[in-house]
């Protein structure tokens, strides 16, 4: 970078001059094909860069790379393998050929770095600011595939706003779009990750794990996203490490996992060679914790010593899934060097397929290359010589493939473009041989196109592409060492809540067990029990306390007890709540069959009297007692003995409106019937006596009268009352094993009222029967009435101390008895001495007899 800072603030020197100053790309680090327009890519092949010594007598040599890795160069022909295959379309891109030019970068940043300046420069020999060789239009960047590779790449060229595609950099930084205006990527932010582990975490119920990471840039963010997210989830992060050397670093870490043994669950975002370090540290201390690597660290048998693999089996890896590639075998299979003469780096993946040797090439050590036959460039090739490919694993070849197709794609769509129809000013379009690299940028971020799987490809916003990470169990045991299930993804295409699927019944843990392991601060909670955190320690760390009467807890480990509902009641253990037993007055109990009989018979009773009189109302004493007041009486009566039935059995909204309303009204025309009879009485003998004229007061209609109007100003107050304030069905409230339905009293006002009126109607009838007791016995009724009315009173006023002090079914118990004995008390007094003269003595059922003279015999 500094580089190109000082070509932009010197005056310019001729591109011989500035050439010099740089060593010359290696043609042996470069795979390239012809093609009318070009794609760079700067992409790892060999695993170590050797520097040259620097002795400022000579210009500098290309530094050397070595270790040649035939999974590395796998991108590189993905890479290829997607040009190929849009050659085999005819209507892609006609006319036009497509070429590459990739770079090894070696790993290094350096090295990528000087090798996007010789794509910059057209040349081997980077020279900035100049375009040396034959004039191809480069299409964008691929790479690099780590970071540290990426940064130095996309500040150079976003200078130029050259579209760069890395297929492989996760780090956050690269989501600034003012630093890096022309980066992309076909792999999301490492800033996604705090989220798929918390995920991750939450679906397994580890609430109390430990962090240890390199120190790789982006840990501090790792850490403080991951606490926040994992405690917005009820859990907590037990203990954070960072490693930043191979010293100290690493004992931390060490010390922080021996010591947190209740943390079973830890995450690493480890580098390969310091979770290595990490294992020897702990040796064989913490065998049996399940790891959950992150991204970044990519697990291979072949790194790890057995004591590190120990310490994976059961793991969890989460990794960048790769999608299909149809055709990509076939065209592995077809390979052959002679397609690539001037490629040494296909003659060393060659070397490595076959296990054989070309003259002057290194892919083997020396010991191996011993004895191995020459290569010929011949030989067959088979399925399994693909197998140093890693064919199980194409994330990261997958990933090339899709930014070479973005590019392609970009460019066709490009060269589509209507004039008059474009997307810059004016609606033009950008020249196909002679676009600026900042219009191939605007068609590289807009991209869209469909997958042979089916799956549509474009940036988002942050400028990467959607994509689903796998969930790999890794196991180590002898008979699967080194193998990767995929057990579970994370879909970002999935709607919200449904991104993560896992198949736990596919997962194997550590020793091979198939029981989800815990992670937890402390045992669970039994049933019965709560959470109770203790404020000294982590919030995840508690005391276990029991529910409170009334609440239960039913499954282990609950933060919160929960309230029984009303019509329950926590059982033994405070496990589950069971129904509580129902307690009103029943038909099914004694005391409930036995005014449900009561109340039956002394309804037949009284249809049995209304029977006689009407079979008997044309003899005198049914005609003498005004017989039409008698018969409503006795209907009044027999609907005031069926009232009882609305007060047995389950209360319910009908019966519970209707039980004090219906009993008042009822019971009012039986009091004021016997009004209306008291009056008749009293009337009829003051009309006997000379000088009284009542006769002119009590006419025919006030018998009907009275009874029609006391009746209604009842009926209007309960009709206010069942409307504005109904008595509803309720539970009561005491907490216990049975629950009492009841009914509320809707407005006690209007049921005392309702009360006032019938001991005010009662207390009338009782005032003017009184003084006509001792009447001559030819008006003997009103001495029944008398009895009859001081019985109703005594019912009545014993009934309100007894209804107020009794609770649950009693009170019911107490209002039927006070509605029965009141009832009854009128039916004994008023019916029953004339039921006995007409059945027992029909002697004294005569005219004379009601008029007090003797028949003559």
């Amino acid at each position: 970078m500094s580089l190109v800072v000082l070509l932009s603030t010197v005056p310019l020197v001729s591109a011989a001059q500035t050439a010099g100053s740089l060593p010359t790309i290696r043609p042996s680090d470069v795979f390239s094909t012809e093609g009318d327009v070009l794609i760079g890519a700067v992409t790892p092949m060999h695993a170590v860069m050797h520097q040259t010594h620097v002795s400022f007598q000579q210009p500098p040599e290309q530094p050397l790379c070595t270790q040649f890795k035939s999974h590395f160069f796998l991108n590189a022909l993905g890479l290829l393998f997607a040009v190929a295959e849009s050659r085999e379309d005819p209507s892609f891109l006609p006319n036009i050929t497509v070429g590459l030019q990739i770079h090894d970068s070696c790993i290094s940043g350096t090295q990528a770095l000087r090798s996007t300046l010789a794509l910059l420069s057209n040349q081997l020999r980077p020279t900035p600011n100049f375009s040396c060789g034959p004039q191809r239009l480069l299409l964008g960047v691929i790479g690099g595939m780590t970071s540290p590779e990426s940064q130095p790449m996309a500040e150079l060229l976003s200078v130029y706003r050259v579209p760069q595609i890395s297929h492989g950099s996760q780090h956050p930084q690269f989501s600034n779009h003012h630093r890096f205006p022309s980066f992309l990527r076909t792999v999301p932010s490492s800033a996604h990750q705090p989220w798929l582990l918390a995920r991750l975490l939450d679906h397994f119920k580890w609430t109390w794990v430990g962090l240890v990471g390199s120190d790789n840039g982006n840990f501090e963010q790792l850490d403080q996203q991951l606490r926040a997210l994992v405690q917005a989830q009820g859990g907590c992060v037990a203990f954070s490490s960072k490693i930043s050397g191979p010293n100290s670093s690493i004992q931390r870490a060490a010390t922080h996992i021996t010591s947190t043994p209740t943390a079973r669950v830890i995450i690493c975002d480890c580098y390969h060679f310091h979770f290595q370090l990490l294992a020897e540290a702990l040796e064989d201390w913490v065998v049996g914790r399940t790891w959950v690597f992150s991204t970044s660290f990519l697990y291979s048998p072949s790194v790890l010593d057995p004591r590190a693999q120990r310490l994976l089996d059961g793991s969890l890896n989460l990794a960048i899934s790769a999608g299909t590639m149809p055709g990509l075998q076939g065209f592995l299979l077809a390979l052959r060097p002679a397609a690539h003469p001037d490629s040494s780096l296909l003659r060393k993946l060659w070397e490595q397929l076959h296990e054989c040797r070309w003259p002057g090439l290194e892919a083997f050590p020396q010991s191996s290359r011993e004895g191995a036959p020459m290569c010929t460039g011949l030989e067959n090739m088979t399925v399994a010589h693909l197998a140093p490919f890693r064919l199980s694993d194409l994330s990261a070849t997958y990933q090339a493939y899709l930014a070479a197709r973005a590019l392609l794609v970009a460019y066709q769509t490009l060269t589509s473009c209507s004039a008059g129809e474009g997307p810059f000013v004016g609606g033009t379009c950008a020249q196909a041989q002679a676009a600026r690299p900042w219009q191939l940028l605007y068609y590289t971020q807009n991209v869209r196109f469909t997958t042979s799987a089916q799956e549509e490809i474009f940036f988002t916003r942050e400028r990467e592409m959607l994509t689903t990470f796998d969930i790999q169990n890794i196991k180590v045991l002898e008979a699967q060492r080194g193998q990767k299930g995929t057990v579970g993804h994370f879909n970002f295409r999935a709607p919200a809540g449904k991104e993560l699927e896992i198949q736990e019944a596919a997962v194997t843990w550590a020793g091979g067990g198939s029981q989800v392991p815990s992670s937890v601060c402390n045992e669970k909670c039994p049933v019965g029990t709560r959470k109770s955190a203790l404020h000294e320690k982590s919030k995840c760390c508690y005391e276990c306390l029991p529910c409170p009467r009334g609440e239960i807890a039913p499954a282990p480990d609950s933060a919160v007890c929960k309230k029984c509902p009303g019509d329950q009641w926590p059982g033994v253990g405070k496990s589950q709540c069971i129904p509580r037993t129902l307690d009103f007055l029943s038909y099914h109990e004694p005391l409930g069959m036995v005014l449900a009989a009561c109340t039956a018979l002394l309804f037949l009773l009284t249809l049995a009297v209304l029977g006689i009189f009407i079979r008997h109302h044309h003899s005198p004493i049914v005609r003498a007692n005004n017989r039409r007041l008698s018969y409503l009486l006795l209907g009044a009566l027999a609907f005031c003995f069926l009232c009882p039935f609305l007060f047995l059995g389950h209360p319910g909204i009908i019966t519970c409106a209707m039980r004090q309303a219906a009993f008042g009204v009822t019971f009012t025309v039986c009091v004021s019937t016997v009004l209306a009879k008291t009056v008749v009485v009293v009337a009829a003998f003051h009309t006997t006596q000379p000088g009284i004229h009542i006769s002119k007061w009590v006419g025919s209609r006030l018998p009907s009268t009275i009874p029609s109007v006391c009746s209604l100003i009842q009926a209007a107050l309960c009709t206010l009352w069942v409307a504005q304030w109904p008595p509803r069905p309720m539970n009561s409230t005491e907490p216990g094993a049975s629950i009492t339905v009841k009914c509320d009293g809707g407005s006690v006002a209007l049921f005392y009222t309702m009360l006032g009126y019938l001991a005010l109607l009662a207390l009338v009838s009782l005032l003017v029967a009184f003084p006509a007791r001792r009447l001559p016995d030819t008006f003997n009724e009103a001495k029944h009435i008398t009895i009859s009315m001081l019985v109703c009173s005594c019912v009545w006023v014993s009934f309100i101390p007894a209804h107020v002090s009794t609770q649950g079914k009693d009170t019911v118990a107490v209002e039927v008895f006070a509605i029965l004995a009141s009832a009854a008390g009128l039916m004994c007094c008023l019916f029953f001495p004339k039921c006995y003269i007409i059945l027992l003595h029909p002697e004294r059922n005569t005219r004379g007899q009601v008029l007090g003279r003797q028949d003559p015999k």
